[in-house]
Order: structure tokens, then C-alpha cells, then sequence
């Protein structure tokens, strides 16, 4: 089984150490996981783990999303916190057509409300964990945990 991570725009602080955990959890449940992110949020995941402990494998998220075609992978799971998230979200949603996760979270409420929206008018059959969140990682954390749990 194979899952893609997609990391945007690494301004909210909670991203980066919940990408190393989600490529964590994904491994131990038998994914082989890949992470698709921004320039600057692989460097930032890629500095997170610097003895490679977590032999995270990161590719260039626009190249990614040149190359993917639907069966390439079993599970996407989107960090979705900007705009631009929730539209590269929804077209890797689309070519893929798999299982899917959108983990969308802001610390402004309205925010959070328009990225579902949005995820949710494209059509996505994604199961959507939204929730109020920036610097604290722990809300995002419940949210994948359960939504993990609840695909095996």
C-alpha cells in the first residue's frame, strides 16, 4: 500500500512535526509513504530529522502533481490550511481517486469553514477532520488518529 502526504506553505507552526508524525503512523500501519511538499516545507521536514530516523521519502510537490495518475497510490492525506492547499487538495483528490484525508485546520474558525467548503463543493468523497489550530499540534494529532483508526 502506498500514501501520499501533501505539505503546502509551512507558515503554521503545527505542520511540520505532524508530517513527521502522519509519515510515522502511515509507515506502522503498512503504507509505504511518500511526502509531497513545498521547497520550503521539505527543507523544514527534512531538518526535523536529521539522523533520517524516520526515512522519510520527500519529493517536489509540483513535479508530483505532474507526474501522478490514478492507482499510483492507496491513501492521500492533505495538510490543508490556505487557500492554495485546499485547491492542490482537491486536484490530487481528483487524479488520484482514492482514499482520502483532508486535515484542515487555521486558527481562524471562518477560515477553516471555507477550506471544507471548498473541498466539499469539488465533489471530494475525502473524509474531512477541520479544526480550530496553529501553534498547538495536539487538536490536528486527535483528529488523524481518529481518522486513522478508523481505516484500519
Amino acid at each position: 500500500m502506498k500514501a501520499l502526504v501533501l505539505l503546502g506553505c509551512p507558515e503554521t507552526p503545527s505542520q511540520t512535526p505532524m508530517a513527521v508524525y502522519a509519515s510515522d503512523k502511515l509507515t506502522k500501519l503498512g503504507y509505504d509513504t511518500t511526502i509531497a511538499a513545498n521547497p520550503a516545507a521539505a527543507k523544514l521536514v527534512k531538518v526535523s530529522d536529521p539522523e533520517d530516523y524516520y526515512n522519510l521519502n520527500i519529493v517536489d510537490l509540483e513535479r508530483t502533481l505532474g507526474e501522478v495518475q490514478a492507482g499510483d497510490y492507496d491513501l492521500l492525506l492533505g495538510f490543508v490550511h490556505k487557500d492554495a492547499a485546499a485547491a492542490f487538495f482537491v486536484t490530487f483528490d481528483q487524479i488520484l481517486d482514492t482514499k482520502s484525508i483532508a486535515l484542515v485546520f487555521e486558527r481562524d474558525l471562518d477560515l477553516v469553514g471555507q477550506f471544507v467548503e471548498m473541498i466539499e463543493e469539488s465533489g471530494s468523497k475525502a473524509k474531512i477532520c477541520a479544526v480550530r489550530a496553529f501553534h498547538n499540534p495536539s487538536p490536528i494529532k486527535i483528529n488523524l488518529d481518529k481518522a486513522l483508526k478508523e481505516l484500519e
